[in-house]
């Protein structure tokens, strides 16, 4: 079930909304039983069958994980076969529902004699990639002894399947549900009405107003002739859909907190305005914070520790962006899209480590943004792209500035140009702690969530999917 459905925010959210609290007051142990069965039936609302890899996940993950935090049970190897033993269950679940036609067509491609099965039937189980890395990072973190206790089965249990964030993060990781008696951080904390409508209501704007209302512009544009297409062309899509997935899954990360803050449980930011980084390092650490520390902290570094570092971690660096890009969806474009924005964080390593970081022009942060935007802003193409020729060629045509004309709709151009300053100056104004101080007024609060929320409800009809519930 999509948070901005109809049937979601007259019927399902207030339901828990006024529900759980209740309950709450009654019974501690009762409202959790509720919130995991309501976070349950919200995720399979659609596909009852979710619930069958997602089930197998969270229930393997705690039986791993309470063995290898057991006092007595020292046995290294024991352990770490235990570990692999998850790693097994989990990536064996994505690979069989996510990327099984990826391998069975990458070996078609390189071998005649191989046997094509037909797996396009398969349906993709919404948010697999997500809670996969929330249960691992359980495993993982049991294995390495940072956790002590092992919580109750029915406090685990809703932490996999705690549906705000279930589908498309923030990806939680323990310590963000569990205290350090592990129990659930719902049991003590309460409900924030007023800061929680207000972040729904954002999310509610950036979705239905902009995200939406963007990509059907951005639909007609890649479903177009590319080979038509030109200079201008290829750079106002690869900005126009750069600008959308923003818009959407900065929608989702916010209705997620929003609705989190008004069950109980804080999650932390996911998004902190990303287009107005001034390096590409900094876009990364701004931009699905959530993810980017994820793979930061239990992928890059182990291929840190384990791989050779020369010309500026080269290898480990790239490695990581690779496994990112196809995580995100079973296309090697997404490959490509990873590897691409891992070089430019290699560029900007060697940029810090030269006398390039000492040249005038390039401290001036407005010319370091408009670096950093240019050269993030083509990775796109592959990541939105129908085809590899749509994507390479849209790419090759970003530099080709002798081939000028203009096949799109002409609103197309100026609604792109005008969003993407938009964007890049809310970043500027947001961050101001005087800006900060006056939305922070009550007031400003309603009348702002108000406005937002009345912009969403004209296009509430049209709504789409989230982009993300396909990762």
């Amino acid at each position: 079930m999509y948070f901005h459905s109809i049937s979601s925010l007259i019927i399902f959210l207030p339901f828990i909304f006024i529900c759980y609290p209740l309950t709450k007051k009654f019974n501690v142990n009762l409202s959790k039983i509720l919130l995991l069965i309501f976070s349950l039936l919200f995720y399979s609302y659609n596909n009852p069958w979710f619930l069958i890899p997602l089930l197998i996940s969270a229930i393997s993950d705690f039986w791993i994980s309470k063995k290898l935090i057991v006092k007595n049970f020292n046995s290294r190897l024991t352990k770490l076969s235990l570990l692999i033993f998850s790693f097994l269950i989990n990536i064996g679940l994505l690979i069989t529902f996510k990327y099984s036609l990826l391998i069975t067509n990458t070996f078609s491609f390189f071998n005649d004699n191989f046997i094509y099965i037909n797996l396009e039937n398969i349906i993709l189980p919404a948010g697999i990639s997500f809670y996969t890395f929330q249960t691992l990072s359980f495993s993982i973190d049991s294995y390495k002894g940072k956790i002590l206790k092992m919580p109750k089965f029915l406090d685990y249990i809703l932490f996999v399947s705690y549906f705000p964030q279930l589908v498309a993060g923030p990806i939680l990781r323990p310590e963000d549900f569990f205290d350090k008696n592990a129990k659930s951080i719902l049991e003590n904390n309460l409900s924030d009405y007023k800061n929680g409508f207000t972040r729904i209501c954002y999310g509610l704007f950036l979705k239905l107003f902009l995200a939406d209302e963007l990509g059907i512009l951005n639909d007609s544009a890649y479903q177009s002739n590319f080979y038509d297409l030109g200079f201008l062309d290829a750079w106002t899509m690869s900005f126009g859909f750069g600008l959308q997935i923003y818009f959407d899954f900065s929608a989702y990360s916010h209705m997620a907190i929003g609705i989190s803050k008004i069950i109980g449980l804080p999650i932390k930011e996911n998004f902190r305005f990303p287009y107005s980084s001034i390096s590409s390092t900094i876009f990364w650490r701004n931009w699905h914070i959530s993810l980017s520390s994820w793979v930061s902290d239990y992928i890059y570094k182990f291929f840190n520790s384990k791989l050779p570092l020369y010309f500026f971690g080269l290898i480990p660096l790239l490695l990581t962006w690779s496994i990112m890009g196809i995580w995100h969806g079973a296309s090697w474009r997404f490959a490509v899209w990873g590897s691409l924005n891992g070089i430019l964080v290699l560029l900007h390593r060697i940029y810090k480590s030269t006398k390039l970081s000492n040249f005038r022009l390039l401290k001036i942060k407005t010319i370091s943004w408009l670096l950093t935007i240019f050269s993030i802003m083509p990775t796109w193409l592959y990541f939105r792209s129908t085809s590899w020729a749509q994507a390479n060629y849209l790419f090759k045509t970003l530099f080709n500035i002798q081939k000028m004309e203009l096949g799109l709709r002409e609103n197309y151009y100026l609604i792109v140009f005008l969003l993407s300053i938009l964007t890049a100056l809310s970043g500027l104004i947001f961050n101001s702690n005087k800006i900060n101080n006056i939305l922070g007024n009550d007031y400003i609060k309603l009348i702002s969530s108000a406005f937002a929320l009345s912009l969403a409800i004209i296009f509430i009809n049209r709504q789409t999917s989230f982009i993300y519930f396909q990762f």
